[in-house]
């Protein structure tokens, strides 16, 4: 399991694609159209709730959600399914991409992550 070097000493800001805008709300299965984007610190838990505004366009949703959440600072993200061009966007960033079931809460999901239980998103190219 390939996992983001984990920096306890300072601020990692983590956000987990979410079905609602609280903790106990299950992660969606889709990095793009999901409800709610959840941003977790490690040393402070969920210190914020971000409405996907771009759930319901036709094209470039998951591009709109990457391009957010990178300006909102954060360093990994964890979602059920995350299309190319967002991986793509994200990774150039330098953001990390974890894969979680959509059947276990955001909470779990960065419980999960804290603990190194979830597997990174890569794509090989060829």
């Amino acid at each position: 399991m390939d996992t983001i070097s984990n920096k306890d000493d300072r601020k990692l800001k983590v956000a987990v694609g979410a079905t609602k805008n609280a903790p106990e709300s299950l992660v969606h299965s889709q990095f793009g159209r999901c409800d709610w984007f959840l941003i977790f610190e490690n040393e402070t838990g969920m210190t914020k709730a971000i409405e996907n505004s771009y759930a319901e366009v036709e094209t470039g949703a998951g591009i709109g959600c990457a391009q957010d959440l990178i300006q909102e600072g954060v360093e990994a993200v964890i979602s059920g399914q995350v299309g190319p061009r967002a991986y793509e966007v994200l990774t150039q960033a330098g953001v990390e991409i974890y894969l979680a079931p959509a059947d276990i809460s955001a909470q779990e999901a960065y419980d999960k992550f804290l603990s190194k239980e979830l597997l990174k998103m890569e794509i090989q190219k060829f």
